[in-house]
């Protein structure tokens, strides 16, 4: 078996969406934080931002790319469906989320960055538009298990990597937009189950 690393910060939404599709395609892998921005640079010279994911020696950047690189070396099971029209619609809610929900980790990072801004809350109309983009998630998700598919795939994993940690964003209200939209809770519940390693489900 391949010897993979994973070079990102905690709870990075990117960070989070290469782990599950590790664990998804149950590939053995080690993680490593960056401890200085000195890290950053070592391990992507090209731009400096993580995740990265090192196989056998090869170092791969960007999320999308490095779930693209996982795909190619470890097919089973594919993270995209083989029809390419749906393919292509996981593509784009991929990129969609991340694009819609990434304003919300910005302001994250500020308050990591400054303490005087932590529990950032955001002003009302961003309050709204945030829960219209989870009502287009819903609409999105249909009556599927999982976005456009019966089973899990890349739009799946980007849609939990957001989600599951937007309280550390923009505080507790987010996440109970979350959970009072029975759907989002169940799609998140099943992404959790198919991502679950056999030795974490044994302890619990």
């Amino acid at each position: 078996m391949s010897e993979i690393t994973l070079y990102t910060p905690p709870g990075i939404p990117y960070g989070i969406k290469v782990e599950l599709a590790l664990r998804l395609k149950k590939l053995p892998y080690r993680v490593i934080e960056p401890q200085g921005a000195e890290d950053y640079a070592r391990w992507n010279p090209e731009t400096g931002l993580l995740p990265v994911v090192e196989i056998e020696g090869e170092r791969f950047h960007d999320s999308g790319a490095i779930l693209d690189v996982l795909d190619q070396k470890f097919p089973e099971p594919p993270l995209l469906s083989p029809d390419p029209q749906t393919a292509r619609l996981q593509r784009r809610l991929e990129q969609w989320v991340e694009a819609a929900l990434a304003f919300y980790w910005i302001h994250y990072l500020r308050a990591v960055s400054d303490p005087e801004a932590r529990n950032p809350k955001p002003a009302s109309n961003l309050a709204g538009e945030y829960s219209q983009r989870l009502d287009d998630l819903v609409n999105f998700l249909g009556g599927r298990p999982f976005f456009y598919s019966d089973t899990p795939g890349r739009a799946d994993l980007a849609v939990y990597s957001f989600l599951n940690r937007i309280s550390d964003a923009v505080g507790t209200l987010a996440t109970a937009e979350v959970v009072r939209r029975g759907m989002l809770r169940r799609h998140m519940a099943r992404v959790k189950t198919a991502t679950t390693l056999e030795e974490e489900a044994r302890d619990d």
